[in-house]
């Protein structure tokens, strides 16, 4: 059976990783985007999905990736071969939810992971990374986490991975949406960003694996109407707050300057490895 994959058909994703040997030294960063969520249908008519605010987001900063989408919650999940880096998009979904998907998704973080192939998780990435990988992710006891959130970055994370974190600031403000948080982190995770709220808001696994807790892609316009959207599921006390924090500065645009240094950096050491 064929699983339905929006612009990107079963087809044509086929031929596409039939030829993927080729290099990307002329062609461009071949990035798989996993889309394991969807903006709420209420939405639909005034935002991009999810999937196309990461593809803009990516493009702003490199025009010559080329973006492949992949229906994740549809069970349509490629081997980590089949592009030169992967980043996920959020969801509503848990990644402790016991169902096929889910499951089959950590496998592939799993194995992006053995084959240092580079991986980008967002927020619901980013839990499943430290799932997959023996870290620990549950309900917050703080509730909701919404609106511009502020993560301070450790002392000397900026200069030690200053091949990706360019022109770091000592605060990182991103748009955030979640109620699961990453309570634990693997056992060799490298701690880059967090606050009070959430401690573990940014983190390493190896060199090839990148986890972050905010949302780079949401917009402020995005986070008002999602925050109204939910006002029937999050208390109005952190919906008013959340929407007092949008007047904040927002790293989205910065964080995709890193993710595509962090992606081609993270590809190059990998390549030297083997």
């Amino acid at each position: 059976m064929q699983v339905s994959t929006g612009r990107f058909s079963s087809k044509r994703t086929t031929a596409i990783w039939a030829s993927r040997m080729t290099t990307t030294s002329d062609q461009g960063l071949r990035v798989g985007i996993l889309q394991c969520g969807e903006v709420p249908d209420t939405l639909r008519d005034q935002f991009p999905d999810y999937n196309q605010m990461i593809e803009q987001s990516l493009l702003a900063v490199d025009s010559s990736i080329r973006c492949e989408s992949f229906r994740v919650l549809e069970g349509e999940i490629p081997t980590p071969q089949a592009c030169d880096a992967w980043i996920t998009t959020g969801s509503r979904f848990s990644v402790n939810d016991e169902n096929e998907w889910t499951r089959r998704f950590e496998d592939f973080v799993i194995k992006a992971y053995e084959l240092k192939i580079p991986f980008v998780g967002i927020c619901y990435g980013m839990q499943m990374m430290a799932k997959a990988l023996g870290g620990k992710v549950e309900f917050a006891k703080k509730g909701w986490g919404v609106g511009v959130a502020t993560s301070q970055i450790d002392a000397g994370m900026s200069a030690k991975h200053a091949s990706w974190m360019r022109n770091a600031p000592e605060d990182l403000n991103l748009v955030v949406s979640h109620q699961e948080q990453v309570t634990e982190l693997p056992a060799d995770a490298e701690h880059i960003a967090g606050s009070d709220f959430c401690p573990n808001g940014i983190f390493l696994v190896g060199p090839t694996m990148l986890g972050i807790q905010g949302h780079p892609e949401f917009t402020p316009e995005y986070s008002r109407s999602l925050m109204n959207a939910r006002r029937n599921i999050i208390d109005s006390q952190t919906v008013e707050a959340g929407m007092q924090s949008l007047s904040k500065r927002v790293d989205g645009s910065l964080t995709f300057q890193w993710i595509v240094a962090f992606m081609r950096g993270a590809r190059a050491e990998a390549s030297r490895s083997l």
